[in-house]
């Protein structure tokens, strides 16, 4: 979860973020559907575009503070609308489903610094392991991975940007 970008218009305006982000190697991977273990889509807060899309809800545990907070649905964006600023930078966070509150399932330790773990969101209703986002659990960690078949995208992505 990153902290660049932050936008404390959690309830939203109708008008978060209107320009296209700059993306590396100007590749935009758009997540249009997330679900939770439970089977909920979190790509539904339709007050919080960024650039025309919806983003990602989730809701957001750290220490006293609790609250739903909205992603950009372009991986690799690290727009995000709703995180308490007083909310330092490695804060190690609670991830969970703002519809029905369970916990986001850990599939990896991140690597980051601060010792993060990887959460699973589904990227189709069957919820395919195979199909998936993972987000880190730290407060502006931005390692996240996109797998699709068990290939992971973003790696993909990555390396074309190096071209």
């Amino acid at each position: 979860m990153s902290a660049e970008g932050h936008d404390d218009r959690a309830g939203g305006t109708g008008d978060a973020f209107d320009d296209m982000p700059d993306l590396p190697g100007g590749i935009a991977i758009l997540v249009t559907q997330a679900f939770c273990p439970a089977g909920h889509d979190l790509v539904y807060r339709e007050d919080v575009p960024f650039s025309g899309h919806k983003g990602i809800s989730l809701q957001v545990s750290a220490g006293d503070w609790s609250d739903e907070v909205v992603l950009s649905p372009f991986h690799g964006d690290v727009r995000i609308i709703g995180m308490n600023e007083s909310v330092p930078k490695g804060t190690k966070c609670r991830l969970t489903c703002p519809v029905c509150g369970v916990e986001l399932p850990v599939q990896a330790k991140c690597g980051c610094p601060s010792g993060g773990d990887l959460h699973s969101l589904y990227l189709r209703k069957d919820l395919r392991e195979s199909e998936q986002i993972m987000l880190c659990d730290v407060y502006g960690c931005q390692r996240s991975q996109m797998m699709d078949s068990l290939q992971v995208v973003s790696e993909f992505a990555d390396r074309e940007d190096d071209r």
